[in-house]
């Protein structure tokens, strides 16, 4: 149920984003624009990229122990007919704990992720102009835990790391600059597999936590993509 709310709640402000990235467009064609309008054009491969900064919800435990660093991804797809793609992206990102969460403790949460994507892009304005983008990822996730230490007794946690699913829903909103680049902002929703337990990596010795804070890791991520395409689809 927490999930579909934040799934909800995050194509809310994709449709909010559109509408007035839309309203901005037909404003602009009444003056003068650097940019003029141009035909739609679809292209059966598109390369992106995007930097983005994950931030902890959900969880409580996960929320209190840690905060976003940077994620960095990478992907290639290919579209199957006008609008609608699939592909495969590659993620890196960083957790860590900083002395305003627990004190004392340096650590950090590393994970890669790896997934197949299927989503469509479509026209945003009269301009053909911005293009919008809504996926849906599925993959594998590991995360790493290289610098946890236990503080009673010195000695390591539980575990080191985990691997597990993930599922992604994300929105995308790209400004071309060229038919077939542009740059544009993105907001993801990551959902794992596995609950957080602070237990599992002794921080239940560095601070004070609940059992009833357990819960799957779950995160939002906002930043900024790049969007490129080639090999023009005909027809």
């Amino acid at each position: 149920m927490e999930f579909l709310k934040h799934t909800v709640f995050l194509l809310f402000l994709f449709i909010s984003f559109s509408v007035n990235a839309q309203e901005d467009t037909i404003a602009s064609d009444k003056s003068d624009d650097v940019f003029p309008s141009q035909k739609k054009q679809y292209f059966v491969f598109s390369p992106r990229v995007s930097i983005t900064v994950p931030h902890p919800i959900a969880n409580k435990a996960f929320r209190k122990s840690f905060v976003g660093v940077y994620e960095v991804s990478a992907g290639l797809n290919m579209m199957i007919f006008k609008g609608a793609f699939v592909g495969v992206t590659y993620k890196n990102g960083l957790f860590k704990i900083t002395e305003n969460k627990i004190p004392d403790l340096e650590a950090n949460m590393a994970f890669n992720n790896a997934g197949i994507k299927i989503g469509t892009d479509f026209f945003v304005g009269d301009k053909n102009r911005i293009i919008g983008s809504a996926a849906l990822t599925v993959g594998n996730n590991w995360t790493t835990f290289p610098s946890f230490r236990c503080k009673i007794d010195g000695g390591e946690p539980s575990i080191k790391g985990f691997s597990t699913t993930y599922i992604e829903p994300e929105v995308n909103l790209f400004f071309l600059i060229e038919q077939n680049f542009g740059i544009g902002a993105t907001l993801s929703y990551s959902f794992f597999n596995r609950n957080f337990d602070p237990y599992e990596l002794c921080l239940n010795e560095w601070s004070q936590f609940d059992k009833e804070n357990a819960g799957n890791i779950q995160y939002l991520s906002f930043g900024f993509g790049f969007y490129y395409s080639f090999l023009k689809k005909k027809g």
